[in-house]
């Protein structure tokens, strides 16, 4: 079985949905599909159901955006079948190789995907909170990947 490969389109981290929309709305003004990662670990924290509803919500106030979801389950399984019955179908899951086969397979039956590690992400809440009138532009720039590094 062939690891599935990490998103082709560029990740935002969200905690809440003003920022998954602001994400979706930055994506839609950029043309790009994006995806929606979650915090690191954000499964025991946050919990599958939150994140799933928190996707849910999302994709009901914008019905038209293009994009994918993943919740970070670190390395603990658990919560990784946690999210698996929760219906989630994206999963990042850092544990050992062995373990990671075994929630693939399951995963794959549902119909979901699970990575071994998560993308690079922006974290708009990592972003100077002075400058938050500006985090639709930088969000745009990282999404149209026109990152500036420095």
């Amino acid at each position: 079985m062939t690891p599935p490969s990490p998103p082709p389109v560029k990740a935002v981290i969200v905690r809440t949905l003003d920022e998954a929309l602001a994400a979706l709305d930055a994506a839609r003004e950029a043309g790009v599909a994006v995806t929606l990662l979650s915090p690191p670990g954000a499964a025991g924290t946050m919990g599958a159901g939150f994140w799933q509803a928190l996707i849910e919500a999302a994709a009901e106030e914008r019905p038209d955006a293009r994009f994918t979801a993943l919740l970070d389950c670190g390395p603990w399984p658990g919560f990784a079948m946690a999210a698996l019955r929760q219906g989630v179908k994206g999963l990042v899951f850092t544990g050992d190789a062995q373990t990671l086969m075994r929630l693939r397979g399951i995963a794959e039956a549902s119909g979901a995907t699970i990575l071994d590690r998560a993308p690079a992400a922006l974290d708009p809440a990592a972003l100077d909170p002075n400058a938050s009138r500006n985090q639709p532009a930088a969000l745009r720039v990282w999404l149209a990947g026109e990152r500036r590094d420095g």
